[in-house]
């Protein structure tokens, strides 16, 4: 039997991805959804693990990640263990270097979501980016 892949359409169907994996956490954590050209997932991974406030994470990490994965495009998701799902000014600097890092490597970075066991935010539904 084929494995059916699964292919992200928007921020809710690349969040329900990762939802169990950053659900009741205690401790930030940065994921990356890896993504075929048609947008199916490659791979998700966990590409940095914090502390209850913060996560170091840079941008060779995730473009040395989907090259190795062959990845067209990427999604990256955190959570932040606050509740607050607001961008902090350290998260918008690291989702505009990860966007112009993506470009120069011609991979399309579609949204970088930030997860809370509330609700999330998308840096691309909120046009914060244009991918």
């Amino acid at each position: 039997m084929e494995t059916v892949k699964q292919q992200i359409k928007d921020c809710r169907a690349a969040e329900r991805v990762l939802h169990d994996n950053l659900s009741g956490l205690d401790h930030e954590e940065v994921w990356c959804i890896f993504l075929a050209r048609d947008n199916t997932v490659i791979a998700k991974e966990m590409v940095s693990m914090g502390t209850l406030t913060q996560t170091s994470i840079d941008n060779r990490t995730v473009i040395r990640r989907a090259l190795l994965n062959n990845a067209a495009g990427i999604i990256l998701l955190h959570n932040h263990p606050s509740g607050n799902p607001q961008p902090s000014q350290s998260d918008i600097r690291f989702t505009s270097g990860m966007k112009k890092a993506c470009d120069l490597m011609d991979i399309r970075f579609l949204d970088h979501i930030i997860f809370t066991d509330r609700g999330f935010f998308s840096f691309s539904e909120e046009k914060t980016f244009n991918n």
